[in-house]
């Protein structure tokens, strides 16, 4: 709970903090205004003042998500000036290795939101809302254009769709290992779940680079 007393930016924070913690729990179609002024000891009314209604409040919980929970900038160069073949792999492996590390200082940090956050983060990948497409494109677009450098360097003869395939396929692979790491212990029960983080990324560097050169 929130003192109902605080300055503005407290109020505002508080209501986003109880809103992200209600949308991860229920969902967007199942939380209401009342819910969510509720959950943070606040009017109702102060919604509608700082977010005029629940789609912009919906969007400021997703930014203020994007914001706290951020890795900091990728370095990568312009897509159109793709990696030098000869370190191409050695980016594509620093590339896996980071979004790899990514989910797991995510998921050993000691935030208290940390477990809504990767609730309501990944039901926006499944299914985007409109009023958020542009954040989440924003977010993985560095990620994207890294990827798509590194696989020209390593096959500049491959059109732009193959290209995206090849950055989907990696994609995949880097949340089937990182993100599924529960359901992965339950089913694939002989799997290494202490699977040191660099020997990950070489294995699947190793699995990817084999595949991209012989497509």
């Amino acid at each position: 709970m929130c003192p109902a007393l605080t300055s503005h930016p407290e109020t505002r924070a508080c209501l986003i903090e109880a809103a992200l913690t209600c949308f991860a729990k229920d969902g967007y179609d199942a939380t209401s205004i009342r819910t969510i002024s509720s959950a943070a000891d606040k009017n109702s009314s102060l919604i509608a003042y700082y977010f005029k209604n629940k789609e912009g409040l919906y969007r400021e919980v997703i930014k203020y998500l994007l914001d706290r929970f951020n890795p900091g900038p990728l370095r990568s160069g312009p897509e159109s000036e793709p990696a030098d073949p000869a370190d191409g792999r050695s980016r594509l492996r620093a590339h896996i290795r980071r979004l790899l590390s990514e989910v797991e200082a995510h998921f050993h940090s000691v935030d208290p939101l940390k477990d809504a956050a990767a609730r309501l983060f990944l039901s926006e990948i499944h299914a985007p809302k409109d009023e958020v497409k542009d954040l989440l494109q924003a977010r993985l677009e560095p990620s994207v254009r890294e990827l798509r450098s590194c696989i020209r360097a390593l096959r500049p003869d491959l059109s732009p769709a193959e290209v995206d395939f090849w950055g989907i396929t990696i994609q995949g692979s880097c949340v089937g290992h990182a993100l599924r790491s529960e359901i992965n212990r339950l089913v694939w029960t002989e799997a290494d779940s202490h699977l040191p983080l660099d020997e990950m990324a070489d294995r699947l560097t190793d699995f990817v680079c084999h595949g991209l050169m012989r497509s």
